[in-house]
């Protein structure tokens, strides 16, 4: 006989900064936190029944209100906090009648969504991180590497896609959570040890497991203008342990040999680095996040070290806690002969 206690999932909602979480919660169909890894705003989503049509008359929410969520189980630690969200869209349906109400993380303001254009000379990855920090009031968390860049255009491109090309040229990522601004290098997260084992029996759902092979580069072969040759050079970097596949032919502004060896690691990374990708439904987790590493057993030949791109983490009436992860292959695949240097082949 199982004498384990039942775990009851719990969730806490302000609005406005008025917790209206005992007053709503026998209306609630679901709610959802989706933490995202990479450039993307994190959202939330929060399904109420509204038979008798109060949301949509005097309770109508309004775009730009905040929400602050926490969720996890009772008496347990840790208790998830997933932050501030303001409202961005709301949705009514039926019959029966209900309201969607979406919201993105607080700091991702249309301001930061809006395209803009910029020029940036003589200045370093950090310094235009801090640059677009500051202009939207956020706060630097993680270390921004101190990468030299002569010149770096910024055409048409929200601040937000930017940062994200710019970061992942260089081998780092970014997510925006509250009011910071969270960096992270791929390789210290490639590195890190796996928080979670899923086998099958901790399965809350169907699962999906697929890979791919276009997409997969043996070497990268990146071309850039040497001002001091005056001319166009180019270098290949191999990849480890990828014997079939394409080259990878880039064009880039770059400043030096160096720089040159970095962007095709890091491109080299995120082309193989996810030809294994899949989604797994689990019992909720409230410790699991984005960028976390997943080992999965039980599953054959996709046996292996996978990172969390995305993270759902859902309690839904008669569902119960359940999050969902979106995982792709742990981007060291193919990079050992890279981080042991044996990488560039002139050209």
């Amino acid at each position: 006989m199982d004498n384990r206690p039942v775990r009851t999932p719990i969730w806490n909602l302000l609005y406005a900064g008025v917790n209206i979480s005992t007053r709503i919660s026998p209306y609630v169909l679901s709610v959802a936190y989706t933490d995202n890894l990479d450039g993307q705003a994190d959202d939330l989503e929060i399904v109420i029944e509204d038979r008798d049509q109060r949301w949509m008359n005097g309770w109508m929410p309004e775009k730009g209100d905040t929400l602050k969520l926490t969720l996890g189980y009772e008496h347990e630690r840790p208790i998830l906090d997933a932050g501030e969200f303001q409202i961005d869209e709301v949705e009514f349906n039926g019959p029966p009648d209900t309201i969607s109400i979406r919201a993105l993380a607080a700091a991702v303001k249309p301001d930061l969504r809006t395209a803009r254009s910029a020029a940036y000379e003589s200045t370093t990855l950090k310094g235009i991180a801090k640059k677009i920090a500051d202009r939207h009031g956020l706060i630097i968390i993680g270390t921004v590497p101190e990468v030299k860049l002569g010149r770096v255009t910024q055409h048409k491109e929200t601040d937000l896609a930017f940062l994200r090309r710019i970061g992942q040229k260089w081998g780092y990522i970014f997510s925006v959570r509250g009011k910071q601004l969270i960096w992270h290098d791929q390789d210290a997260l490639d590195a890190a040890p796996a928080v979670l084992t899923i086998t099958r029996k901790g399965l809350a759902g169907m699962y999906t497991l697929r890979t791919k092979s276009a997409g997969v580069y043996r070497a990268c072969k990146v071309t850039y203008f040497n001002a001091k040759l005056k001319k166009d050079v180019s270098h290949t970097f191999v990849a480890d342990g990828v014997t079939s596949g394409d080259i990878l032919h880039l064009i880039e502004r770059c400043e030096s040999k160096a720089h040159a060896e970095k962007v095709a690691k890091a491109a080299l990374r995120r082309k193989n680095g996810r030809h294994k990708e899949g989604e797994f439904p689990i019992y909720g987790d409230p410790k699991l996040r984005a960028g976390m590493n997943i080992i999965l057993s039980g599953f054959g030949a996709f046996d292996d070290t996978y990172q969390a791109l995305k993270v759902t983490h859902r309690i839904e009436r008669g569902s119960g806690y359940i999050t969902t992860a979106n995982i792709g292959q742990n981007g060291s695949y193919g990079m050992k002969n890279l981080r042991n240097d044996k990488r560039l082949v002139k050209q």
